[in-house]
């Protein structure tokens, strides 16, 4: 897909499955800096992953190329990820009023100019992972989910960068379900959350369908953080399910709490909103009404569609 292009700050020059940022310095109080540019594109973004292949003229410090995950344009604060952000080969960083860093590996003097690199960033839930000519270089898990946005380029360099073949693949956002697997949860999940949540488009997964070798509570941890959303029946009690729910609330990650209407939960978790339903033919109806209004509600508030 062809991306239109505006920069938000800087400049920068565009051809067929082209951009060439257009480095350089200015000064400003008297020192000189190497030139910076914002430049956002008219594709959006929640989660998949984004390509291209990136060539620095020159790998002098402070020289970085990043893709912009996410963009809020009332506050023009965003999220990137890249090559070259402060001073490391790899970075996953944000921008407020100033740079706060999530995850920087390896050395700025590693970068090599007119070599071209095949940057692949990666964003499931909350995890973003970034790929240098396929090589894992760093992942790193945020405190929050991105919303649904814009996604760009930020750069810095006193030479010219050129990004060639820029490639947005979206994925669905994920629902991820935390309950105990016997009946009748099984019957709550097949024919009731699954349908719910096909009609958001969300991709919806339990933790028994998650499949391979390794730590079950590792599967489960990665899962609720690729997650844009948990589900969570607690109406069995049981202690696996609320280490779910807590690690979940400590991640910030957005979750909807349903239990059995006969349920007395403990005294930590009662006071948290609770989608309530009778397990019967009746309470079928209420509770997918429910649900549907619980995850409506969550999706536009955190601007997931």
């Amino acid at each position: 897909m062809t991306s239109n292009w505006i920069p938000i700050l800087g400049s920068y020059t565009q051809k067929t499955n082209e951009i060439e940022f257009i480095g350089g310095t200015y000064t400003s109080n008297e020192t000189s800096y190497a030139n910076i540019a914002n430049l956002l594109s008219d594709q959006v973004f929640s989660g998949g992953t984004i390509h291209a292949e990136i060539l620095f003229k020159s790998t002098e410090f402070p020289s970085a190329c990043e893709f912009i995950i996410s963009w809020v344009p009332e506050t023009q604060q965003f999220v990137s990820a890249g090559i070259g952000g402060s001073g490391g080969f790899a970075s996953v960083r944000t921008f407020t009023t100033k740079w706060t860093n999530h995850s920087i590996v390896g050395d700025h003097s590693n970068l090599i100019a007119n070599k071209t690199y095949r940057l692949e960033v990666e964003l499931k839930g909350s995890t973003v992972t970034v790929r240098i000519d396929g090589v894992n270089s760093t992942t790193v898990n945020l405190p929050y989910n991105l919303p649904l946005s814009q996604v760009g380029i930020w750069c810095q360099s006193n030479k010219n960068i050129s990004i060639k073949n820029f490639t947005v693949n979206r994925e669905l956002p994920k629902a991820f379900v935390v309950m105990q697997f016997s009946s009748p949860y099984n019957e709550l999940y097949d024919d009731v959350i699954k349908g719910v949540c096909n009609e958001f488009s969300l991709d919806v997964l339990r933790g028994d369908e998650t499949y391979g070798t390794g730590l079950i509570l590792s599967d489960i941890t990665n899962q609720i953080n690729e997650s844009k959303l948990v589900i969570a029946e607690i109406s069995a009690l049981n202690p696996n399910v609320f280490y779910e729910v807590g690690y979940a609330h400590a991640l910030n990650k957005p979750t909807i709490l349903i239990a059995d209407k006969i349920t007395k939960l403990p005294f930590d978790v009662s006071p948290f909103r609770t989608l309530y339903y009778e397990n019967s033919i009746a309470g079928k109806k209420k509770v997918e009404e429910g649900l549907r209004n619980h995850i409506d509600a969550v999706l536009s508030e955190k601007g997931i569609i």
